[in-house]
């Protein structure tokens, strides 16, 4: 029996060396990327290097958080790659993976997942009634 580990990692570089650029961050899955997203610098810090700056540490403190979420799920529950199809596992702290649209598009949103106490009786899934 061959017990499989997977590494979760990341990397973050600058966008380009040009000035003002941003950061790259590369979500890994065992050398692998499973998805990447650009942190530009903060549009509402003036000073260009501190800018920069809150940028970086934004991106890391995103990644660090979600590495300790995929820490704390069962194997079953950590993202990995698209299969065939092109779709992802992905739970509501893998929004590192959700592709950032354009301002003038609707945004990517993420559904909380269920609590097992929740599935044990459909009248507990029905809606609230609205209050009038």
């Amino acid at each position: 029996m061959v017990t499989r580990i997977e590494a979760y990692s990341y990397e973050l570089t600058p966008e380009s060396s040009a000035p003002g650029s941003g950061w790259l961050l590369r979500l890994l899955l065992d050398d692998h990327e499973l998805g990447r997203r650009v942190f530009p610098p903060l549009a509402t810090i003036a000073d260009e290097q501190l800018a920069r700056v809150a940028a970086h540490d934004d991106a890391l403190a995103l990644v660090t958080s979600w590495l300790a979420s995929i820490r704390k799920r069962p194997p079953t529950m950590r993202p990995r790659p698209a299969d065939e199809s092109g779709m992802y596992l992905m739970m509501p702290d893998d929004e590192l993976l959700c592709t950032v649209l354009s301002t003038d598009k609707g945004q990517p949103f993420i559904v909380e997942w269920p609590k097992d106490s929740k599935l044990d009786s459909p009248a507990k899934n029905e809606l609230p009634a609205s209050k009038s």
